[in-house]
């Protein structure tokens, strides 16, 4: 299977995530590229079979160059089907599915299709590190999405 992972990482705690997923899906079998959003134009997303998009949150939402990016997003492919992930700090006082939601909906008005309900990583500092268990999570993500 084609995976192509499009990810935002302000701080990297969400590129570290992206890696290990890469690492995962690799092992696996699969063909797996990775790109930033600023390395990569919305309308230049290569062909896969599954695609990725994690994104940081910043108070609850994805920040402007992940909305931007998939509101611009143009998806050749129809049916494409995708994941997301998002990183996060404790919710205390936002909702931790914001980000994801807003995300779906963008995805889901380009006629993508969704595989997974997402999921949340939490980062501990406004700067990291990632959770304790995060890549079992991210484990399971995989397994989830496949």
């Amino acid at each position: 299977m084609k995976v192509y992972i499009a990810y935002e990482s302000k701080y990297g705690n969400g590129k570290k995530c992206i890696e290990h997923l890469q690492g995962i899906l690799s092992k696996k079998g699969h063909d797996v590229e990775t790109s930033s959003i600023r390395e990569i134009k919305p309308n230049a997303l290569p062909q896969a079979d599954l695609y990725i998009f994690s994104s940081p949150t910043h108070i609850g939402n994805p920040p402007m160059k992940m909305r931007k990016f998939l509101k611009n997003l143009e998806v050749k492919q129809e049916g494409a089907k995708y994941a997301l992930m998002a990183t996060c700090m404790d919710a205390k006082f936002y909702d931790r599915t914001k980000a994801l939601q807003i995300m779906e909906a963008l995805l889901q008005s380009k006629g993508m299709i969704k595989v997974s309900d997402g999921i949340k990583i939490k980062v501990t500092g406004m700067k990291g590190p990632l959770e304790t268990g995060y890549e079992e999570k991210l484990d399971a993500f995989v397994k989830e999405i496949l």
